[in-house]
């Protein structure tokens, strides 16, 4: 884990470019340090075109680009089809079945719980519900999962803290362990006052790289199961976990632990890039003990994201700025 509990967290928007998210304004300084030539196709879209040895790449949201293909970038944005390209390699993933409706409540008796809930062509953690214990949360879960996606995935639930890779060129050149969102007790504030003071300092969209905690209806059901509310005042120092998953878009911190991390695990990451031909990638893995033995029975691979965020590795919550966008330029600049 990370050296130090203290934030060293100091973004700051790239001066005339503020209105795009974050990664792309990495990539954005990356290109004028190169002084390439490059224009802006659709600002609302993160568009953009590099020249570079007289050709054009252009580049979506930071890191969507030819050097990933179409096949690798459709395995990737497809979650059940994800788990196929995964257990054709023998790598570590979480079983589940796939939902092509809504079910009745009949259909999900042999399930057995912990299990999570997820959409399965979203991002950025939306609909996602983990550690699910009861039938009752499950048919809500699943209801609003319905909502973002016309396809469901039910899986079994995997306790362990989960780990974001980037693999570019099938090298691992950073890790953020991604904590879930939390906020830690002072003794005088309420729970709700401590997320508004949390949030003082982060965006309401992806321009920045850390997001507002929202209290949606999975940060007050975890909260429920905690016995705890919006109004409970937790003692000096205690950390209460809002919500499951580990999402930044969800409000989770970032914490670079890239010199921490067991070699065996880069390897998990890299094959699994390798296993859907994706050259620039976010691989969330989940481990249940850094200190345990590295095997198969103690890691998950839970998602291959062919757009890498890259602003969580270079600005996190705690760590170390990784500098990583030198690294995907390179690798969109060199795929034609």
């Amino acid at each position: 884990m990370a050296k130090t509990n203290h934030s060293n967290y100091n973004f700051q928007p790239l001066k005339g470019y503020e209105h795009f998210e974050a990664t792309t304004q990495i990539i954005i300084r990356e290109i004028l340090d190169r002084n390439l030539h490059f224009e802006i196709l659709d600002a609302d879209n993160n568009l953009l075109v590099v020249n570079y040895k007289g050709k054009e790449y252009i580049i979506h949201e930071g890191t969507i680009s030819d050097a990933n293909s179409l096949i690798a970038f459709w395995i990737s944005n497809d979650k059940w089809m994800t788990k196929q390209f995964l257990r054709r390699k023998g790598i570590s993933h979480a079983e589940g079945i796939l939902l092509q409706k809504e079910p009745h409540e009949n259909d999900l008796k042999t399930l057995s719980f912990p299990v999570v809930v997820k959409p399965m062509d979203t991002d950025h953690g939306i609909a996602v519900s983990t550690n699910i214990q009861t039938r009752d949360e499950l048919l809500e879960a699943v209801r609003n999962a319905f909502k973002f996606s016309k396809k469901v995935i039910i899986e079994k639930y995997h306790p362990g803290q989960e780990y974001r890779f980037l693999v570019i060129d099938y090298q691992v050149r950073a890790i953020a362990f991604r904590e879930p969102a939390n906020i830690t007790g002072d003794g005088q504030n309420t729970i709700e006052q401590l997320i508004k003071a949390k949030n003082s300092n982060r965006g309401e969209d992806y321009t920045h790289p850390l997001l507002k905690i929202k209290t949606d209806d999975e940060v007050l059901r975890h909260l429920k199961n905690q016995n705890l509310s919006l109004r409970y005042i937790p003692e000096k120092g205690r950390k209460i976990f809002l919500r499951n998953n580990s999402n930044l878009s969800t409000g989770g911190d970032s914490i670079d632990v890239t010199d921490e991390m067991p070699d065996y695990y880069k390897k998990v990451a890299i094959e699994s890039a390798r296993a859907a031909g994706l050259k620039i990638a976010g691989i969330d893995i989940i481990i249940k003990d850094l200190k345990d033995e590295a095997s198969a029975k103690n890691y998950i691979v839970v998602e291959l994201n062919a757009p890498a965020m890259l602003s969580m590795h270079d600005f996190p919550y705690i760590g170390e700025n990784r500098k990583v966008e030198k690294y995907v330029l390179d690798a969109i600049l060199n795929s034609k």
